[in-house]
């Protein structure tokens, strides 16, 4: 069993990111799933988020816990230097076990600066465990290997991927959730004026959240083959990504990236358009429920990984698929 505290409870952390005053879909479902797994009665659940909030932003949480609040204007945008520190000194004030993050851009930066400000075990990239068992399951060498970490630190921070959301309801989990602001800075800490935030505009839900991916390869044959799959997204509802290759020809930014040198995904629908399937991109896909695969190599290995597969020209297949959902889909 995972050790807890001295007093055999645990106490969990949940970092919950805000974006613009509003909580990140990725920690709301964190926070779930965490209220889903402690213990009623027994274990303690805190999240903390850093910034100002826009009216109404915590009513998506459900369950009993405190949110600790560091409102300072200038924590909005923060770097990871301070964030952690706050962190830190939060978690041994509250005398937390398991700190939890969402495995986005930024929950990425935070983790490891966390975890040496606070001398925790870090566990990322679990397939299988993470805060809910005692082992970490985690691919290494583009998946051709699961091993598994023990956390031998008393603290713990686990590096969460997206999972299926935990639904709750105000009568069966009633929201109780108190409200704590976190003491200010010291006024004699200065933050760095060199560290910028560079935001990228998108309209479409980043693909580390996503629950339904359209992703492109080489095989689009250019930027304007993925205009196809922007028509296929935004019919389903999902986010378009790329393969390494496709990014390394300029076609999409990089923040869409797939794979071992990008970002990993668990969505629960993965459409590989054109992709070949190399280790490298087939490794951050690992946690998909269901692939669909459109090539025309019929032994692309991306079909050796694929649930569903359709052999044939990719610029011939999407247009067909794309007219029958655009019948179909309405009528639903």
């Amino acid at each position: 069993m995972q050790e807890r505290g001295g007093n055999g409870m645990a106490a969990y952390l949940v970092f919950l990111e805000q974006r613009d005053g509003i909580l990140a879909e990725a920690s709301v479902n964190l926070w779930h799933r965490v209220q889903h797994h402690a213990v009623p009665g027994a274990d303690r659940v805190s999240g903390f988020v850093a910034g100002p909030l826009r009216p109404g932003a915590l009513e998506p949480l459900f369950g009993a816990g405190v949110v600790h609040h560091a409102a300072e204007e200038r924590l909005a945008r923060s770097s990871e230097t301070t964030l952690s520190r706050l962190l830190a000194a939060l978690a041994a004030r509250e005398a937390i076990t398991d700190i939890v993050i969402a495995s986005t851009s930024a929950g990425k930066r935070l983790a490891p600066c966390l975890a040496q400000a606070t001398g925790a075990s870090l566990l990322s990239g679990c397939v299988a465990g993470g805060f809910q068992e005692p082992v970490c399951r985690r691919p290494i060498h583009c998946g051709s290997i699961l091993v598994a970490c023990v956390p031998e630190a008393p603290v713990r921070i686990y590096l969460q991927d997206r999972l299926p959301q935990v639904l709750f309801t105000g009568t069966e989990h009633p929201r109780s959730v108190a409200f704590d602001i976190v003491p200010h800075l010291d006024a004699d800490e200065k933050m760095n004026p060199a560290v910028r935030s560079i935001t990228e505009i998108s309209r479409q839900r980043d693909i580390s959240e996503a629950g339904i991916i359209v992703a492109g390869g080489r095989g689009m044959g250019g930027p304007e083959g993925f205009l196809l799959l922007e028509k296929l997204a935004a019919l389903l509802g999902g986010s378009v990504g790329a393969s390494r290759s496709a990014v390394d020809e300029g076609w999409r930014p990089h923040g869409d990236q797939i794979g071992q040198t990008g970002k990993s995904v668990s969505p629960d629908l993965y459409i590989a358009a054109g992709i070949s399937g190399a280790l490298q991109h087939l490794a951050g896909l690992s946690a998909a429920r269901t692939i669909v695969a459109i090539n025309a190599d019929p032994d692309a290995p991306v079909f050796g990984v694929a649930d569903y597969g359709i052999v044939g020209d990719v610029l011939a297949v999407l247009p067909r698929l794309i007219d029958v959902l655009g019948d179909v889909l309405p009528k639903k």
